[in-house]
């Protein structure tokens, strides 16, 4: 494993959505994963686990950020209430 990929700190409050994704990408892919393989693990496709990069997927944020050693709430700061718990809800339409 890549050591600048243990070390990298997740962008969570510099960094904006499209910065994240991308990111989030880069890391999974130095970590020598993919949606792909974490979609395997999960029994889903891998589409679904992709959505979580732009809807509320609780269940393949968990497992994304088990593969990158964070928390949900790390990456998905907006996601999530001071307690880490999901926030529930839609977002505001624009």
């Amino acid at each position: 494993m890549n050591a600048l990929a243990k070390t990298t700190p997740a962008p969570r409050l510099t960094g904006s959505e499209a910065e994240r994704r991308v990111w989030i990408k880069a890391q999974l892919e130095l970590r020598g994963e993919s949606f792909a393989t974490i979609a395997r693990e999960l029994g889903v496709s891998r589409q679904a686990v992709q959505r979580a990069l732009n809807e509320r997927r609780p269940r393949m944020e968990r497992a994304i950020a088990a593969k990158l050693g964070l928390n949900p709430a790390d990456l998905w700061p907006e996601r999530y209430d001071p307690a880490n718990h999901p926030k529930r809800g839609r977002k505001p339409r624009q």
